[in-house]
């Protein structure tokens, strides 16, 4: 039995790099939606990433169930 270190260091980066992009998006909803009162794009940016980030989590529950 041997590791594939290559694909294994692979599937690590692309992790760490999908989790921080992840945590990032959020942030910034959550950042517009408390100020969504100032001004209309901050709504917009608001439900943008809030909807970016449930097609995220729904491309990786299909990706899951369809293997």
């Amino acid at each position: 039995m041997t590791i594939n270190w290559g694909g294994l260091g692979e599937v690590f980066v692309v992790a760490i790099v999908a989790s921080v992009l992840f945590v990032g998006l959020f942030s910034v909803g959550i950042g517009a939606w408390t100020r969504r009162g100032e001004a209309v794009l901050n709504n917009v940016l608001a439900i943008g990433c809030f909807v970016l980030c449930a097609v995220i989590i729904g491309y990786g529950i299909f990706a899951i169930a369809h293997k």
